[in-house]
């Protein structure tokens, strides 16, 4: 498709000639975290990619500024999850990862992050909610979490990714509570006292990829 639709040649005013192919990518490149990336920089990180689909991870990142809330025995229907959001929503409350385990008996459970100053409304609202749905259902808050982000190009079409980040944080015992993915980041939740550890493991991970 790139041949066909000449995407292969530099655009006029692109930094070479029409009609020239760009020059010859390093075929032998692994991904590379943006600070290892010469000063010179942006020629030279394009030339770290194999192609528009290859992958390059520019940035890690960690914070433990935000607290989740866990919906348990949640009704498995339509609507139910609208119900929850709408309200915090109303409330003016941001919410960033959400994450619904389908379970059995017609149940699930749901957990999503806030920001730590305001996971104690967050909870009442949630907790008020539901209990206009079924008194089964229980709410729990959890203030302190961690959450990591690996950043970069070409994170949803490769695999490797997610295969390095959760195998290196299974090797130190490291659990994963919540996953979530996007275009240029792969994020996850992880226990407050372990976000450090956490973020030191995947650097290193990542800046040896």
């Amino acid at each position: 498709m790139h041949q066909e639709f000449e995407l292969d040649l530099c655009r006029p005013g692109a930094g070479a000639p029409v009609g020239q192919s760009s020059p010859e990518p390093r075929r032998d490149a692994p991904a590379a975290l943006i600070e290892d990336i010469p000063s010179n920089g942006l020629v030279a990180m394009a030339r770290r990619l194999d192609g528009m689909e290859d992958l390059i991870v520019s940035d890690v990142l960690w914070t433990d500024d935000h607290g989740r809330i866990t919906v348990f025995d949640l009704l498995d229907r339509p609507g139910v999850c609208h119900q929850i959001f709408r309200a915090v929503a109303e409330a003016g409350l941001i919410v960033d990862m959400i994450v619904q385990n389908a379970k059995s008996n017609g149940r699930a459970e749901l957990s999503f992050s806030v920001p730590r100053p305001d996971v104690e409304q967050a909870h009442r609202i949630t907790a008020e909610v539901v209990r206009g749905i079924d008194s089964e259902t229980r709410v729990a808050a959890d203030p302190g979490i961690a959450k990591l982000f690996v950043l970069g190009v070409g994170m949803r079409s490769h695999t490797g990714v997610a295969r390095r980040m959760f195998g290196a944080l299974a090797a130190r015992g490291i659990n994963v509570s919540m996953i979530n993915t996007s275009e240029v980041r792969v994020s996850a939740v992880v226990e407050a006292g372990r976000g450090e550890e956490a973020f030191a493991c995947l650097r290193d991970t990542f800046r040896r990829a």
